[in-house]
C-alpha cells in the first residue's frame, strides 16, 4: 500500500470511528427515552454492535501504526436537538445509511483479508439496522 493509500485508509477508519462513537452516545440517549421493550431490545443490540465496531476500528488503526482519533462525530448533537423519539429514530436511520454508504464508496481503499471482511460486516450490520428500524416505525 502506498503512503497516500495508507493515509486515506487511516482517514477513513478515523471517520468511521468518530461516527461509531457518536452512534454509541446516541443509542445510549435513546435508550433512556423509551419504555417500549421491543425498541429497547433493538437499541441495546445496536449499542453493543457499535461498541464492537469501535474496538475493531481502533485495532485496524493500530495495525496501520497510528493512534486513533479521540473525536466523536457531531451526529449526537443533531439527533438530540430533535423533539420527538420518532424524529430521532428517523435521523438514526439516515446515520446508519451514511455509514453503509461510506463503506461501499471506500472499498477500493481496503486491503484484502480481515480489514475488508470487517468493513463488509459493519456495512451489512448497518444495512440490517436500517431495515429493522424501518420495520419498527411501521408497526
Amino acid at each position: 500500500m502506498t503512503q497516500i493509500d495508507s493515509t486515506s485508509l487511516l482517514d477513513f477508519y478515523n471517520l468511521l470511528l468518530e461516527a461509531e462513537r457518536a452512534g454509541v452516545k446516541v443509542l445510549g440517549e435513546l435508550l433512556s427515552q423509551t419504555e417500549d421493550q421491543h425498541l429497547l431490545d433493538l437499541l441495546k443490540k445496536f449499542l453493543r454492535d457499535e461498541g464492537v465496531n469501535c474496538r475493531i476500528l481502533i485495532a485496524l488503526i493500530h495495525d496501520l501504526g497510528a493512534e486513533p482519533s479521540n473525536r466523536t462525530g457531531d451526529f449526537v448533537d443533531k439527533v438530540l436537538a430533535l423533539d420527538s423519539l420518532k424524529e430521532q429514530i428517523d435521523l438514526l436511520i439516515r446515520g446508519q445509511e451514511w455509514v453503509a454508504r461510506k463503506i461501499r464508496g471506500s472499498r477500493h481503499l481496503l486491503p484484502a483479508g480481515s480489514p475488508h471482511l470487517f468493513m463488509e460486516a459493519i456495512k451489512v450490520q448497518h444495512e440490517e439496522n436500517v431495515d429493522t428500524l424501518n420495520i419498527y416505525l411501521k408497526t
